[in-house]
């Protein structure tokens, strides 16, 4: 797996940006500067250290480290749970498609099974990210809602204190 690891993560990423509407795939494609392309970038910088980890040790805290970015960005567009952590499913198409001779040459299957259950597991991890970025993200649309009616509830407070004090009559014996 180490001697495919950039075959393996360039067909990978090119399978994580097939996720998107075709316009927006072929800028992930081309466009390289992270600046311009976040989510590209984000890919990149998080489907290395994924792939290193199902490879070797399988860290979760360098797992969860590495999938926050390209969790964190698909939580918050339009797609469904499911499409959010399938790319994680897509690495083992990949690398059958990429080594797939040798796995099939393997007199151990059981390299195939404990490499399948790894990514599986990152799979698993991927949806816990994927459950605490939603909760993030509803906690501040919450907040938001709730400063937005504090607000409202303060203009009308005030308004009703000015109200309160124009209609009381004026007392001339002061």
């Amino acid at each position: 797996m180490k001697e495919n690891r950039e075959a393996i993560l360039e067909r990978w990423f090119a399978r994580i940006i097939e996720t998107y509407p075709d316009v927006t795939s072929r800028f992930l494609a081309k466009q390289k500067d992270r600046f311009q392309n976040p989510v590209g970038y984000a890919i990149t910088q998080s489907i290395g250290p994924i792939y290193d980890q199902v490879a070797s040790a399988m860290d979760t805290g360098r797992l969860l480290d590495a999938l926050d970015g390209i969790v964190r960005i698909r939580s918050v567009q339009d797609f469904s749970p499911t499409e959010t952590i399938g790319f994680v499913f897509e690495l083992k198409a990949v690398i059958r498609a990429e080594i797939g001779d040798r796995i099939r040459s393997l007199e151990n299957r059981d390299d195939l099974v404990e490499l399948e259950s790894r990514v599986d597991r990152v799979a698993l991890l991927a949806f816990e990210k994927y459950t605490e970025c939603r909760e993030n993200l509803h906690q501040v649309r919450n907040r938001e809602v709730e400063s937005r009616a504090a607000w409202a509830l303060g203009r009308v407070n005030a308004r009703s204190a000015i109200s309160q004090h124009e209609e009381e009559p004026i007392d001339d014996d002061v």
